[in-house]
């Protein structure tokens, strides 16, 4: 009896032994072990569209259902002379995105005279919705923080007021915070030489004789660096250097460079994130609080995760 249960013993030993082999055998040529090289991530940034629903959000500093008011003989008078900015009212009924505490705010939209050769703005939309119920995306101002602006075109900061939109707009903001939120964000964050390269370079932002070079050298890495730098730009240690000078591609720009004084490491990652994709997603290339920074960060990471995830076949909305 003694002899047989050990030998059922031993018996029960050596299955188990088996299994355990069996299911390493597995998991190293199916899944992922230690020795194993990470897939490589593939970022399609000419994805990213011009213009969709998402990226309005990722930029917009706040996003407001409410009414505007607008003095339509001082637009037209814009529209038939001279260029320039026109203030008008909005009246919160709810806030969609960020935190207000008025009910009523001054906005300010640049609306572009008929004889304006870069006129790209439906100012119609102001006549037709002046008055009625809309969605207004809003972003601060680079000069002051006190000012809110409409976003970008007003065919992408205005929309009227409906169940649909603000279900729509409701969801995408519910959408990008997991999105940001989540740790698993970082599964897309490469592993590579050129995310390495980024460290080693944010590394020497913290050094007064290598800041420069760092700054030079990340703007000519392109889109080699972006996703390490968008990985990597919620830093908020002090620069060695605060001062940036970036050439103004722009054909039509004024200036040969911009000049930025950035206070933190996000701020100079902006600023060479903006250079290389055209794109922003907040305005501390000169500092900024904490929430401000905390925003554009978000938008940078959405900007991500679509470039991503998204295939060359998708359209705007």
């Amino acid at each position: 009896m003694e002899k047989k249960f050990f030998r059922n013993l031993k018996t029960a030993r050596l299955f188990t032994a088996i299994a355990l082999l069996i299911a390493m055998a597995s998991l190293t040529s199916c899944g992922k072990t230690e020795d194993t090289p990470a897939k490589p991530i593939k970022y399609n940034f000419n994805a990213i569209p011009q213009k969709a629903l998402w990226l309005d959000v990722a930029k917009s500093r706040f996003i407001v259902a409410g009414t505007f008011q607008v003095d339509t003989n001082m637009l037209k008078e814009i529209i038939e002379t001279e260029s320039g900015y026109l203030n008008f009212t909005l009246s919160i009924d709810s806030v969609l995105k960020g935190e207000l505490q008025t009910k009523e705010l001054n906005i300010a939209k640049y609306i572009f005279s008929k004889k304006d050769k870069s006129h790209r703005s439906n100012d119609s939309s102001l006549f037709l919705l002046n008055g009625k119920k809309t969605i207004d995306f809003l972003i601060e101002s680079p000069a002051s923080t006190e000012s809110l602006f409409m976003l970008g075109n007003i065919d992408n900061s205005l929309m009227s007021k409906t169940e649909d939109t603000i279900k729509v707009i409701t969801n995408e903001v519910k959408q990008q915070q997991e999105i940001t939120d989540d740790k698993t964000f970082f599964s897309i964050c490469p592993n590579d030489k050129n995310s390495a390269r980024v460290k080693r370079l944010i590394a020497d932002m913290h050094n007064g004789a290598n800041a420069n070079d760092a700054y030079i050298e990340l703007e000519k890495m392109g889109f080699d660096a972006v996703p390490g730098m968008i990985c990597q730009m919620d830093d908020r240690r002090e620069l060695a250097r605060k001062h940036i000078s970036l050439e103004n591609k722009n054909p039509k720009a004024w200036e040969a460079y911009r000049h930025y004084s950035p206070k933190v490491v996000v701020d100079v990652l902006e600023a060479i994130l903006n250079q290389i994709t055209g794109q922003s997603f907040g305005f501390i290339e000169n500092g900024g609080t904490e929430e401000e920074r905390a925003n554009t960060v978000r938008g940078w990471k959405t900007y991500l995760w679509h470039a991503a995830n998204d295939s060359l076949e998708q359209k705007s909305p």
